[in-house]
């Protein structure tokens, strides 16, 4: 008797996400005001920064598409937050979009010159080297751009390409320091600019040596990354109770 696979497994099997109907082109046709690099609307996330360096930033958000864009042997690959985000638009970063995002930071740039700060990705993950690149010119071109997040393409991968990513990512970092603060996503070999689960014994090990913070907001000591920062404000290695 063959068993039916169900909706997640297939979508785990096809490397793309489980709501297909969420995926859009700029082809498809966009909204009158609908960007790709949208404003914040998420309580944890937060709307602001609230204090530190980049007190009185907006935050944005970039949303791609999981497992589409991610590493293959991301250790969240089979049990993506995505899977319970079926609200979420997630777009594909064609040629055309790229064309959007650049004008639309352009917009930004001209109407937050003091900075603004994106959210390297709620869903999805650098996909290409072209696509790390493309970052790297925009935080050249526009002097107001900021970006934080994380990623899944490690530096001890096994996959050449992932590591070429890395290593991108890595460069990126060390030329725009403040600018760009992007950690690499359940990698223990280093003890900094990291993000852990809390169910791996080796992360537990770190909070308890101090070597390593749970994220504040998952522990309710403030309200939002906005009130937070230490996510792009600390190079210490963060844990995450939940993913």
């Amino acid at each position: 008797m063959n068993m039916q696979l169900s909706k997640t497994e297939i979508a785990i099997a096809n490397s793309k996400t489980v709501f297909s109907t969420t995926v859009k082109s700029v082809s498809d046709g966009l909204g009158k005001t609908e960007k790709i690099i949208k404003k914040s609307t998420n309580i944890k996330l937060g709307k602001k920064v609230t204090k530190g360096k980049l007190n009185g930033f907006p935050i944005f958000t970039v949303t791609l598409q999981e497992r589409a864009t991610c590493p293959t042997d991301c250790i969240h690959w089979s049990n993506c937050y995505g899977n319970n985000m079926p609200f979420a638009t997630r777009y594909t970063l064609d040629k055309q979009a790229i064309e959007l995002m650049e004008s639309e930071l352009v917009e930004l740039q001209r109407k937050y010159p003091n900075g603004f700060l994106v959210r390297l990705h709620i869903l999805g993950d650098f996909f290409s080297l072209d696509y790390v690149s493309q970052w790297n010119k925009w935080l050249r071109q526009f002097s107001a751009l900021h970006v934080y997040g994380y990623t899944a393409n490690l530096p001890n991968s096994k996959v050449t390409l992932y590591r070429k990513i890395a290593s991108a990512i890595i460069d990126i970092r060390n030329e725009y320091k403040e600018r760009f603060a992007v950690r690499f996503s359940g990698y223990n070999d280093d003890d900094s600019w990291t993000a852990l689960s809390y169910d791996d014994e080796i992360a537990v090990k770190m909070v308890q040596d101090k070597k390593a913070f749970i994220c504040p907001v998952q522990e309710n000591k403030t309200d939002s990354c906005g009130t937070c920062t230490a996510c792009w404000a600390s190079f210490k290695p963060v844990v995450f109770i939940t993913h």
